[in-house]
């Protein structure tokens, strides 16, 4: 079911031209979560160690990121625009 629902976001997030998607799990104990988003496509992209506290401890928050589409080869969609206004002074 999980993966499933990540699925379906990423398509959706794809069609609607999203560049990049970020996870943020809490707890580098939950290795379920990890693994689905690593599965598909996702990478680790940082840790926040002990920024959380649950169940009487603190807990890590991992950051994860998966690129849509072109990701960060292509400049923003409305980047041309906002260039040829630069160049005019």
């Amino acid at each position: 079911m999980a993966r499933a629902l990540l699925s379906a976001l990423i398509e959706r997030c794809s069609e609607l031209r999203y560049r990049q998607m970020v996870a943020v799990i809490g707890g580098n104990d939950q290795w379920p979560s990890i693994r689905l988003h690593e599965a598909l496509g996702f990478t680790r992209t940082g840790l926040l160690p002990a920024v959380g506290f649950k169940f009487g401890g603190w807990v890590d928050t991992i950051l994860m990121q998966r690129a849509l589409g072109l990701g960060a080869t292509a400049p923003p969609m409305h980047a041309g625009s906002l260039n040829e206004g630069a160049e005019d002074g």
